[in-house]
């Protein structure tokens, strides 16, 4: 894997909601990284094998697969399962904050989410 430090760090957002997505594409960028998206579970473990990202934010309510399905699967994932993904959510129950964290999330923010707070989350966890 590149350096971080020398080139942009590639952020994968796996949200449904289309504003979410915009939105955190928009402060990414401006913080000085490169987001790709995906609008579902199934999009986001293709796009993660693709771009291999630097950290994925992940929404835990979508349809289809959700998103404990597709941490769990991130995680099995012997490409994948080193990248820290970072969740987001309205729930806000720390019995899935736990279980969150004991299937490999490196952190749980919930929504409506601090824009400061999610890129503080981001470098603490690259840098």
């Amino acid at each position: 894997m590149t350096d971080t430090a020398t080139r942009s760090p590639k952020i994968l957002v796996i949200d449904d909601d289309f504003a979410n997505r915009q939105v955190l594409q928009l402060v990414l960028k401006r913080n000085g990284y490169t987001a790709a998206l995906a609008s579902d579970g199934c999009e986001g473990l293709r796009i993660a094998q693709e771009v291999q990202p630097d950290l994925i934010l992940l929404d835990f309510f979508m349809p289809g697969e959700d998103g404990f399905e597709v941490l769990t699967q991130l995680k099995a994932d012997p490409d994948l399962k080193n990248i820290p993904v970072v969740i987001f959510t309205v729930l806000v129950r720390e019995e899935s904050e736990r279980q969150a964290l004991e299937l490999g999330a490196a952190a749980y923010v919930t929504k409506p989410f601090d824009i400061d707070e999610v890129i503080t989350c981001i470098r603490r966890i690259l840098h």
